[in-house]
């Protein structure tokens, strides 16, 4: 069955006044469509990327599921539309959201507390998780010493570490993640994690590496344990891990799905809603709404996108795409150059994964940026591309039942590369 097109070529069409509308109600931008209904004409430049993607997005190398958009990022002209209102499983191209929403919400240069806190005696220490996915050794060392100090003068020479990642609640499985994500792709989500360790227990994990650490300080440790601070508690030492643009950048790049999950649920905790995957979802719309993107409640599940009963059509990720461009929220602007994958250079899009490095996709290395998404039959990629004439260019390619991982990225990269004009 072939992809279901919408191509501009200064027809009345439908599908075209409706994208337009999504991302008119998300950028402010210009309306790609006249007053009349009718498109308006595309440039040369786009006029030739448009005719070029129509006859490279049938491509049996697609399968028969690609839903697709490609629009003038400061405009919001829609260059090329197919099946592009569709809502397909889009793996992690959620991080987009996720992302956006954790710097809309906190701002780029905020960073998350871990503290080290007073026990019920002085004889017990308390780790505190503040939900800082960048949690280092080096935080931990500097907390560890900062502790020792105070226990030992104290005339403590012996203490027991708690452990208090109350900041969440005891992990469960999103809705649509298989049980066998833990630990291979995922750990459960909790609100404490040192170095992206992955593990079933990362909070219990850091008390460790913490207590490793006191004991480097010349205090002993006869226990880690999972306890919640007394009320009574106070402030030891604390530190604090990369600022958001730095972690949001980390995370779209190389698509970590422990820092993504973290940050959707601190969105949640900011919002004053339960950091549960319920609440973390309600927020996810919320603070999207504030940005006025819409996107339907209950169409997204997580923040990684490991979840398969997500949901999201190439015309909602553009829109998020395009706030992200719009200078009137330069909160996102840390999004506009370096934050996602560089076509053959960096990130998932980087040699390691043989993207963009050979014929005829070479041509754009260093064009493209964008946010790559795999999971078994599904291929996503969504970002920002130079065009031709200069003009950044966005886009998203989504595409379920897809009939081989590799031919099909291979495939898809090349209708990236359609999108700078350099093939």
């Amino acid at each position: 069955m072939p992809v279901r097109r919408t191509t501009l070529r200064g027809v009345s069409s439908a599908a075209v006044l409706a994208v337009a509308a999504v991302l008119l109600s998300a950028t402010g931008a210009v309306a790609a469509v006249a007053t009349t209904g009718d498109a308006l004409p595309l440039s040369p430049t786009d006029q030739s990327v448009s005719d070029r993607l129509d006859l490279r997005s049938v491509a049996s190398q697609l399968g028969t599921d690609l839903s697709g958009l490609v629009t003038d990022a400061e405009t919001g002209q829609v260059v090329w539309a197919g099946s592009e209102v569709e809502r397909q499983i889009p793996a992690s191209t959620v991080k987009l959201l996720t992302g956006v929403n954790a710097l809309a919400t906190f701002g780029p240069d905020h960073h998350f507390p871990t503290r080290a806190m007073t026990g019920t005696t002085p004889r017990r220490v308390v780790l505190v998780g503040g939900g800082d996915p960048s949690l280092s050794r080096a935080d931990l060392r500097r907390l560890a010493r900062a502790t020792a100090v105070s226990v030992l003068a104290q005339g403590v020479p012996r203490v027991r570490v708690d452990v208090d990642d109350s900041l969440f609640p005891s992990p469960t499985l999103a809705r649509g993640w298989k049980a066998t994500y833990l630990t291979r792709d995922v750990s459960p989500v909790r609100a404490l994690v040192v170095d992206g360790h992955r593990r079933l227990d990362t909070s219990l994990d850091a008390g460790r590496v913490f207590a490793e650490l006191l004991e480097r300080q010349g205090v002993q440790v006869r226990a880690v344990a999972r306890r919640t601070r007394p009320a009574e508690s106070t402030l030891i030492a604390e530190t604090y891990g990369d600022d958001l643009a730095t972690q949001v950048a980390f995370m779209l790049r190389t698509s970590d799905n422990d820092m993504a999950e973290v940050l959707h649920r601190m969105v949640a905790v900011q919002t004053g809603l339960p950091a549960t995957w319920e609440g973390a979802a309600q927020a996810q719309v919320a603070v999207l709404t504030t940005l006025g993107i819409t996107i339907t409640p209950g169409s997204v599940h997580d923040g990684s996108g490991l979840s398969r009963a997500d949901r999201l059509s190439p015309a909602e990720v553009v829109a998020v795409l395009s706030r992200a461009h719009d200078p009137a929220y330069p909160q996102l602007a840390s999004l506009r150059s370096g934050a996602l994958a560089v076509a053959g250079e960096t990130g998932t899009l980087g040699p390691a994964y043989l993207r963009y490095r050979s014929g005829p996709t070479s041509c754009a290395r260093g064009l493209i940026e964008a946010k790559t998404g795999s999971l078994s039959g599904v291929i996503a990629l969504s970002g920002h591309a130079v065009g031709a004439d200069g003009r950044v260019k966005l886009f998203s390619f989504l595409l379920n039942q897809v009939p081989s991982t590799l031919t099909t990225r291979r495939a898809v990269d090349k209708l990236a590369a359609t999108v700078t004009g350099c093939w």
